[in-house]
C-alpha cells in the first residue's frame, strides 16, 4: 500500500468522481435486488439444488455429471458446500459426498463413499483456498455493498451484452470479482473472476423481499482449449436460518 502522502492526495482527487459513479451504480445494483432494509437483514442463505458439470476438452467428447448440491452462506465468514454425486454403476464409477467448508479463518475439505462412510478423507485448506473462500463469502452475502473489498468503478464499456458498468470488486492477494450492470435497471448482467471464469444468473427467486438467482453458469476456459461449464439449478432458498458452529467447524479426523 502506498504510504506518502504526496502520492495519495492526487490519487484520492482523481478517484473522488468515480468514486461517486461507483456509489451511484451500486446504489442502483442492491435496489435492483431490494430495498435496503430487506438486504441488510439477511444473516445467512441456505440454497439446495442440482448441479450439472460438462467437462468439455478440445478434442475428446464432452463428460457430464450431475449431482445434488447445497450452498450455505452465513455471516461473517462461514460457508459450506456438500456436493452428492450419485455412482455410475455401468461404467464402474463409485458416488461420492464432497464437503467443503469454512469457519472464519480455518477451512477444509472431506470426501466420502456415500454407502460407506468408513471411506473417507480431509484435507485442510491452505492460507490461498481460505482467502478465495472468505472473498467468495463476502461477495455473496455484501449483495455489491463491497464489503471486505475494494471497489474500482471503470465506467461504461462495451461488451458482448451491449452497453454495461463495468465495476471491479478487489480482495486483495490476487482475489477479484468483476460485475457488469445493466446501466439503466442496475441489474447484473455477467460477472468474472480474476482466473477467467463467466458467471450468468438467470431467474430469480424472491424471499424475505430480496431477489436470488434461480440458477448460476459458470464457464471456465481448460489450458488444453475446451471448456468446463457448471450449472446449478437452485430448488430452493432460504433466509436467516440459524446454524451452529458445528455446522462448519472442522470435524474430527477419527471417523464418527
Amino acid at each position: 500500500m502506498k504510504s506518502l502522502l504526496r502520492i495519495l492526495l492526487p490519487i484520492i482527487a482523481l478517484s473522488a468522481p468515480l468514486a461517486a459513479e461507483a456509489d451511484a451504480i451500486i446504489a442502483k445494483a442492491r435496489s435492483y435486488l431490494g430495498s435496503e432494509q430487506a438486504l441488510q437483514a439477511v444473516r445467512s442463505v441456505h440454497y439446495k439444488g442440482t448441479l450439472t458439470s460438462t467437462v468439455a476438452p478440445a478434442d475428446v467428447e464432452p463428460r457430464v455429471d450431475v449431482a445434488s448440491i447445497e450452498i450455505i452462506f452465513a455471516k461473517p465468514y462461514f460457508q459450506k458446500i456438500i456436493i452428492n454425486q450419485a455412482g455410475d454403476a455401468a461404467n464402474e464409477v463409485p458416488g461420492k459426498i464432497e464437503v467443503t467448508a469454512l469457519d472464519d479463518y480455518e477451512a477444509w475439505q472431506r470426501i466420502e463413499n456415500p454407502l460407506d462412510a468408513s471411506q473417507w478423507r480431509m484435507t485442510l485448506l491452505d492460507t490461498a483456498q481460505i482467502r478465495r473462500l472468505r472473498a467468495n463469502t463476502a461477495e455473496n452475502l455484501a449483495f455489491f455493498s463491497g464489503r471486505g473489498s475494494t471497489v474500482t468503478d471503470m465506467g461504461v464499456v462495451s461488451t458482448d451484452d451491449g452497453k454495461l458498468h463495468k465495476v471491479v470488486y478487489d480482495h486483495g492477494y490476487g482475489i477479484s470479482f468483476t460485475r457488469f450492470f445493466d446501466p439503466q435497471t442496475g441489474r447484473l448482467v455477467i460477472s468474472q473472476t480474476d482466473n477467467g471464469a463467466i458467471i450468468r444468473e438467470e431467474g430469480e427467486n424472491r424471499i424475505s423481499g430480496v431477489r436470488f438467482p434461480g440458477e448460476v453458469t459458470t464457464i471456465s476456459q481448460r489450458p488444453d482449449g475446451g471448456t468446463t461449464t457448471v450449472n446449478v439449478v437452485f430448488d430452493s432458498v432460504t433466509v436467516n436460518e440459524t446454524f451452529p458452529p458445528t455446522a462448519f467447524r472442522v470435524p474430527s479426523v477419527t471417523n464418527p
